[in-house]
């Protein structure tokens, strides 16, 4: 039994409905006759044109912890792995219009007192609300360099916001996405996973780690 497997025995009954968390939808696609061998090694690789590559590496040591969670062996060498992962992520905002019902009562009064006559009545009031959905791509291939027609498994994670929080976020979408690593969904999957989720913790120690380094 893997690592994350048995946390999430031992203490998932503690760990729900006591925190806030996202829900995070998970699309799986894994090419047929294609699975991931188990405890299999498997390079991280991160993209050499990137803005900001400290956050690239961030994240390419918090998938290698999941990995390792999982059974996985991290290789720091792409010529010594079994299998290239690669991933990418970003943020798209889009603006909500809708109605908000607004219910109420109509009544009077009677003599110094007020009586409701039981007439419900509901006004709609105009709003617009910004929605940014934070998302990640990932991708394995079985060859090296990698190779499009050697995609052996897509994964994509989305979660939707009010506000920009990819950097908090990104915790949250590794989980859900490495969870169903090597899987096909068949449709999307929609998770909740909660802030004081085992893994979403241990990505929080290693954030801390990479630091004190």
């Amino acid at each position: 039994m893997t690592k994350w497997i048995s946390v999430l025995v031992l203490l998932g009954a503690g760990c729900t409905g006591c925190t806030s968390g996202y829900r995070v939808h998970v699309n799986g696609y894994s090419e047929p006759g294609r699975q991931v061998a188990s405890g299999a090694s498997i390079y991280i690789a991160t993209d050499p044109n990137s803005q900001n590559p400290i956050f690239e590496r961030q994240i390419q040591a918090k998938i290698a912890s999941l990995l390792q969670g999982y059974g996985y062996v991290p290789r720091a060498e792409s010529k010594d792995a079994d299998y290239w992962l690669d991933f990418q992520l970003g943020t798209d905002s889009e603006k909500v219009v809708g109605y908000t019902p607004v219910h109420g009562y109509y009544g009077g009064y009677l003599g110094s007192h007020y009586r409701g006559y039981g007439l419900g009545y509901t006004t709609y009031v105009p709003y617009a609300d910004m929605r940014y959905d934070q998302w990640l791509v990932m991708r394995l291939h079985a060859s090296h360099p990698p190779g499009a027609d050697q995609v052996i498994w897509v994964g994509e994670a989305v979660i939707s916001t009010s506000q920009v929080a990819l950097r908090e976020a990104v915790d949250f979408l590794l989980v859900g996405c490495i969870e169903f690593l090597g899987v096909d969904t068949g449709e999307r999957v929609t998770l909740t996973i909660r802030r004081n989720e085992p893994r979403v913790l241990s990505l929080d120690a290693t954030s801390v780690s990479r630091t004190r380094q």
